[in-house]
């Protein structure tokens, strides 16, 4: 029973993801909106129809985002994100510093402790680039010298994000690891330095090897497992499991196009990915909307949010065009899955409460909502 159970949840998470997403194209925004809204109404918190507490929904929600950034790394050039490096490391830096300092402040002034802010900032501070991906992707715009900013910006935005994280996470145990902390941003640096250097190369030589393969479909197998493979390391290590993903397309980018891969990764990101969304939709509880104080919570730190992520990204920018500085900005607002899982780490250790995890979780539904529209209002024009 359970299993038909689970089978009728993926049918009725596709297939409501799908339609609501072709209303949203008709209504001309962006199909993810249709798909967030989808999961709000499956949900516990209106229909009943899907959980947030299913590991295996959230484990295909977790697929489906590690396969977008998959692809997306298959589409970049390593040398085009060394043409913007400097402009996507200020980015990085800069994203994280105003909302940590912004975000803290915001939550000293209403009165929470320390820990309290130090928590809801770093929820703040964190960018989740997979939903401004996917918006771009939607929009042709992928192979954009602003998508090569922003995704080298948020690869250093969650390692950074991270590991504040952890420092955050040893004040609230009451012990800071210093030890751990130091073997982990040097297991950071070792991974993504190394994957980006030496990635490319190791992958080209082994070409010759992967056209001995007799398995069918032999290159798109081994891409899978590398990023599969490369997705869990980077989570073992302590990074986000999306940036092990996007790594591995970076690694072999050079070779998707001779074995098509693009097209193979893509027709499986058009399944696992709508579950992301829609699992993102199904955490919101409008109810919680209706208590005016936590309303105004949600709203003044989503708009700490959204200022200061893109205040750091137009200060970094300050070489480029307006309306390309904006772009940017715009692209690194987001903060989705990210800020969910650092509520969720600060409820699980009590040191936030189940009212502060409810304003963190807004925020990251609110600044997911409002991207899709901001990025088709900065690009218009452009697709």
């Amino acid at each position: 029973m359970e299993n038909g159970n689970l089978l009728f949840d993926i049918f009725i998470i596709f297939a409501a993801a799908k339609l609501l997403g072709e209303i949203g194209v008709r209504l001309r925004m962006p199909p993810i909106i249709g798909e967030l809204i989808a999961g709000m109404l499956l949900g516990n918190y209106v229909l009943g129809v899907i959980h947030t507490s299913n590991h295996v929904l959230m484990s295909f929600a977790e697929i489906g985002v590690i396969i977008l950034m998959f692809y997306v790394g298959l589409e970049i050039r390593v040398r085009d994100l060394f043409a913007v490096g400097r402009t996507a490391i200020l980015v990085g830096l800069l994203g994280v510093i105003f909302p940590l300092i912004l975000g803290f402040a915001l939550m000293m002034l209403f009165g929470f402790g320390v820990v309290e802010s130090l928590f809801v900032a770093t929820a703040i501070l964190a960018t989740s680039v997979g939903i401004s991906v996917k918006v771009l992707q939607d929009m042709g715009l992928i192979k954009h010298k602003v998508a090569c900013i922003v995704l080298g910006a948020a690869v250093l935005d969650d390692i950074l994000a991270l590991l504040i994280l952890a420092v955050v996470r040893g004040l609230a145990r009451g012990k800071f690891q210093v030890v751990e902390f130091i073997l982990l941003v040097l297991e950071s640096l070792v991974f993504v330095g190394f994957l980006t250097i030496w990635g490319p190369k190791l992958a080209k030589r082994t070409r010759k090897w992967v056209e001995r393969l007799n398995i069918p479909e032999g290159p798109f197998v081994l891409s899978m497992i590398l990023c599969l493979g490369l997705a869990e390391l980077a989570d073992v290590i302590g990074l986000a499991a999306i940036i092990g993903s996007f790594m591995a397309g970076i690694m072999i980018d050079e070779l998707a196009g001779v074995y098509d891969l693009e097209a193979k990764v893509k027709y499986v990101s058009e399944f696992f990915l709508p579950f992301f969304f829609v699992m993102m939709g199904a955490h919101l509880d409008p109810r919680a909307f209706l208590n005016f104080r936590t309303l105004g919570l949600v709203l003044a730190i989503t708009a700490v949010a959204v200022l200061s992520k893109m205040l750091g990204a137009v200060v970094a920018s300050f070489r480029e065009k307006s309306k390309t500085r904006f772009q940017i900005g715009v692209c690194m607002v987001p903060r989705g899955e990210v800020g969910i899982i650092v509520g969720l780490i600060g409820l699980s250790l009590h040191t936030i409460t189940q009212d502060l995890y409810t304003i963190v979780l807004g925020m990251s539904l609110l600044t997911t909502v409002l991207t899709p529209p901001l990025i088709s209002l900065a690009f218009k024009g452009e697709s």
